[in-house]
């Protein structure tokens, strides 16, 4: 029996706002989550992962057992299938380090279940050696830096699985290099759009649907129930997760999943939380006018860095909407259940919880917040639990300190 616990370390902060809602290893990047790459590949018999007291109940995370040996992952840590042998032959007491950081350990199942309770990061006692594959996520904005690449990787990896179109079975559509598209089931495509794999692979999940006359060039990723609007320009290295609509420009975006940007407008080099929704005309800057690199805020601290990258826009939390017509500037950093209402570029850096009018910022009342997430959430059948309330408020009363 296998067991895999992912763990958080002190640098999984600086994923944030992403990781404010949920552990890192439940982040999209390319096809699918963090742990569901790990889990294709190491095919494990129990899953858990520990995560912020304040996240306790929302996301599944059962005991290990005891008496069977448990790997631990680094939730960061994206996997490549070279990693991935080199994990399952550790030993006992035995790990990886990626430069500097642990990604990941084999313990005996006492030992894990120990550490498992005590919320404590494990790494003690443990031999390592030195591992160069594998990707280490260290900034928000790798989300989407390493998301093409990702999307390339899902696909080899689970190859069998996925089939190319039989372009037959899609009259009216055009399709460029159609060896390198792959649909599931009950995917549907109108008449007029164009698919062009030349530059990379187009992947349609079950039930996925692309409107008359939109545009997609590869790589690009279109999640389960995922619809994407008539006339929809997509550009490369974009993940449109799960359930969500989206329509306009995109280039090189990460969507999680429930989201949308239903209309026209531009968004580039940026990932969005779940359950966000753009409004109208909703554009995004991603390159500043003189051309240097962008800065981002960290959530933590709330200090500014270089991120080395001349194309950055918007760094999304959950919940988070704006309005018709907003203009985000470069290097944008929104918080968790934040509502931006501004006729003018609102600014780079905003907490949790705020509302983002003309002339002022304000705390956006809990009972309110929560209320529209909850009916927006029952649109697609997801229940918001009393333990999701609970982490909701808990981000809430930090948002303010």
């Amino acid at each position: 029996m296998l067991q895999i616990c992912f763990f958080d370390d002190t640098r999984s902060a600086r994923l944030m706002p992403l990781t404010l809602t949920k552990p890192s290893n439940m982040l999209r990047v390319g096809i699918f989550t963090i742990s569901k790459k790990w889990i294709s590949r190491l095919k494990p018999n129990l899953v858990t992962r520990q995560m912020p007291a304040y996240m306790q109940g929302v996301y599944e995370a059962p005991e290990p057992n005891s008496e069977h040996e448990c790997l631990w992952i680094n939730g960061r840590f994206l996997p490549d299938d070279e990693v991935a042998n080199q994990i399952l032959a550790l030993s006992v007491d035995e790990g990886l380090m990626h430069g500097t950081t642990p990604v990941a350990l084999r313990l005996d199942g006492s030992r894990s279940r120990t550490i498992f309770k005590a919320g404590n990061i494990p790494g003690s006692d443990v031999t390592f050696s030195e591992t160069n594959h594998g990707t280490l996520l260290d900034a928000p904005w790798q989300v989407f830096t390493e998301n093409g690449a990702q999307i390339k990787e899902d696909l080899k990896h689970r190859s069998e699985e996925f089939k190319a179109v039989i372009a037959s079975s899609f009259p009216n559509v055009y399709f460029i290099s159609p060896e390198q598209v792959f649909a599931g089931s009950e995917v549907r495509i109108g008449p007029g759009a164009v698919l062009d794999a030349s530059t990379g692979p187009i992947h349609l999940a079950d039930n996925a649907t692309i409107m008359a006359g939109a545009l997609i060039q590869g790589p690009v990723s279109i999640g389960e129930h995922a619809t994407v609007k008539m006339g929809a320009k997509i550009y490369g290295d974009t993940t449109v997760g799960p359930w969500c609509k989206v329509g306009g420009e995109l280039h090189n975006v990460v969507f999680q999943g429930y989201s949308n940007k239903a209309h026209d407008g531009f968004l580039g080099n940026s990932a969005i939380g779940e359950w966000c929704n753009l409004g109208a005309d909703t554009n995004n800057s991603n390159l500043k006018n003189n051309y240097s690199t962008v800065r981002l805020t960290d959530m933590e601290t709330g200090r500014e860095y270089d991120t080395g990258q001349q194309f950055c826009g918007t760094i999304m939390g959950d919940h988070s909407k704006t309005a018709i017509n907003t203009m985000l500037n470069t290097g944008t950093v929104c918080g968790v259940s934040s509502s931006i209402v501004s006729g003018t570029f609102p600014p780079k850096f905003i907490r949790s919880f705020r509302w983002i009018s003309p002339d002022s910022e304000d705390l956006y009342r809990f009972d309110k917040a929560i209320e529209t997430a909850e009916k927006v959430m029952a649109r697609r059948g997801v229940e918001l639990t009393p333990a999701y309330r609970s982490m909701m408020r808990h981000i809430f009363e930090q948002s303010d300190r």
